[in-house]
């Protein structure tokens, strides 16, 4: 949490590293959206939009290093400040980096749109709904400094973990039980990977999040029993490599 300062110049630069992450929060949460429904409504020319858009969010978070490197340089900030940059260097990071994933998914609806309508499209729908819901949140509690609800979002990630992990088996199924859905499901599972890349960054966000405003690491802060149900929730990402011995299996028969 971040004091005042009796020089005013330094508070006004660090609500402007708070405005800039807030408006790349803002583009980010639009290309998800967008993405989405470039995927959903099999529409090309939407997906080319958000390719083109990601070139906004590298523009802002090109401005937002420039900023910090010029406060770090000028201001010399240490304790409260300097943790407070350094996080919100690395909430910027990830946010930029969810951008990139938003891009993936863009171009891997392009194909789809090219192939024949895949049901398994529709299964997203609960992946991509935590996946949002959990962005969202984040943001809010960026600008609330809400280090509870940051703890929260942390948490849910072994969800998005379990909901890939049934879409990935469901896809992998309707793969071996039909090849000609082979090309149609790869990219599903391309997409879904990128949502579940876009879920491991929001995490990052909300432990960043955690430790500029309490100072601790959030591992560190969570009950025995919360971690011992996270980490059995986590175990399912570590399946999908028994999940393809399988498939070669079946598909030897």
């Amino acid at each position: 949490m971040v004091d005042k300062h009796i020089v005013k110049g330094f508070d006004s630069d660090l609500e402007s590293i708070k405005n800039h992450i807030n408006t790349i929060s803002g583009l980010v949460e639009s290309q998800l959206s967008y993405s989405y429904q470039a995927l959903t409504e099999r529409n090309s020319d939407l997906a080319d939009k958000v390719i083109e858009r990601d070139k906004q969010i590298d523009k802002k978070y090109q401005e937002l290093l420039d900023l910090t490197v010029s406060l770090f340089a000028l201001r010399q900030p240490f304790a409260n400040d300097l943790r407070y940059l350094i996080s919100s260097l690395k909430i910027a990071s990830d946010l930029e980096r969810i951008g990139d994933q938003t891009k993936n998914i863009a171009k891997a609806s392009r194909w789809l749109a090219k192939l024949p309508q895949n049901q398994t499209v529709l299964s997203i729908d609960n992946l991509f709904n935590l996946i949002n819901s959990n962005f969202r949140k984040v943001g809010n509690s960026f600008n609330d400094e809400d280090s509870a609800k940051a703890k929260k979002i942390w948490l849910n990630d072994a969800e998005i973990n379990k909901q890939y992990d049934i879409l990935f088996r469901e896809t992998l199924t309707y793969m071996l039980e039909d090849p000609r859905n082979i090309a149609s499901c790869s990219q599903i599972i391309a997409i879904a990977k990128n949502l579940e890349r876009i879920g491991d960054h929001t995490q990052n966000v909300a432990e960043m999040i955690y430790y500029y405003v309490t100072g601790n690491h959030i591992a560190k802060k969570i009950s025995a029993n919360e971690l011992k149900q996270y980490r059995t929730q986590k175990k399912y990402k570590t399946n999908i490599s028994n999940i393809f011995k399988k498939a070669k299996l079946i598909a030897k028969k």
